[in-house]
């Protein structure tokens, strides 16, 4: 086969282009850190991450639920802490105000600061968690206690049934405490205790204690409840702490080139394609005096 001049510039500008094109693609290599610009370059590398980014943004989704869950459940336990203070407050005065020694005029003064601490309960019953109440069972937006300084409504007729919240794939946590069956007794204990004072009866005072303290368990109770909740969620949220860890390590070896290896590829790539040039070079150069010889 007969070599011509046509066919040695062509072989030429073909090295040429091939050369520039390996030398540019390891250029943008190391200039984005990315294996890939487009998913032309490398179908298999695109498709797998495409699968991976959208694990790691659902995965992303579930940790974002499980940390307003977290708070949430910190909401919760804020609030019933702070109805145990009230309550464990409400026991010493029902223990000061059942003594024999004490007088009408001073059991008023009594019953006055109770009826402070109802104002205080009702609304810490009355907490709310991004714009819902968290006491309300499913009914998040109606306020579930009343108090016009006198008498006590509750506005739910049922505070019970599971609130779950989805924190990881198959596995839901309950993030809602019963206020009816919780807070209400404690409200109501507190009522009591004020009746008994303000009626300057020592041993209605003293009979309130027993609901105090049985409304006091049930508060500890539905906290402990609700730290055992807490607990749970931490051991879930490391476990996916970690799982996103790995789920990000796998998307960044499938995407990102190896800086060193891109480097080093992009070195020798500028090597060739200067050898390429030369070669061509001398091969037109020949190519031309031949023809003109």
């Amino acid at each position: 086969m007969r070599i011509t001049t046509q066919m040695t510039l062509q072989h030429a500008i073909d090295r040429m282009q091939s050369s520039a094109s390996q030398m540019d693609k390891y250029r943008r290599q190391a200039t984005s850190g990315k294996k890939i610009d487009t998913p032309s370059d490398d179908p298999q590398v695109a498709v797998r991450s495409i699968q991976l980014r959208s694990a790691v943004a659902t995965h992303k989704a579930y940790v974002d639920s499980g940390k307003v869950t977290q708070e949430r459940l910190g909401v919760n336990d804020a609030a019933l802490a702070d109805i145990v203070t009230t309550l464990n407050r409400s026991i010493q005065v029902a223990l000061q105000g059942r003594g024999d020694t004490l007088g009408a005029e001073e059991r008023q003064g009594l019953a006055d600061e109770i009826n402070g601490l109802i104002e205080h309960a009702v609304g810490i019953g009355n907490t709310t968690f991004r714009g819902a109440y968290i006491f309300s069972g499913f009914a998040i937006n109606t306020e579930p206690y009343a108090f016009d300084g006198t008498n006590l409504t509750s506005n739910v007729g049922s505070t019970a049934g599971p609130i779950n919240n989805l924190i990881e794939p198959g596995h839901s946590l309950q993030v809602n405490v019963d206020g009816n069956a919780v807070v209400r007794p404690a409200l109501d204990a507190l009522l009591s205790l004020r009746n008994a004072l303000n009626a300057d009866d020592g041993n209605a005072v003293g009979a309130s204690l027993g609901q105090l303290q049985s409304a006091l368990e049930g508060v500890n109770s539905a906290r402990t409840t609700n730290g055992a909740r807490t607990r749970e969620l931490t051991t879930a949220l490391d476990r996916m702490d970690k799982i996103a860890l790995s789920l990000k390590s796998l998307l960044s070896s499938t995407e990102d080139v190896d800086m060193a290896e891109a480097i080093m590829n992009l070195q020798h790539a500028e090597t060739v394609n200067q050898a390429v040039l030369q070669t061509a070079a001398k091969s037109v150069s020949q190519s031309l005096f031949d023809f003109l010889g």
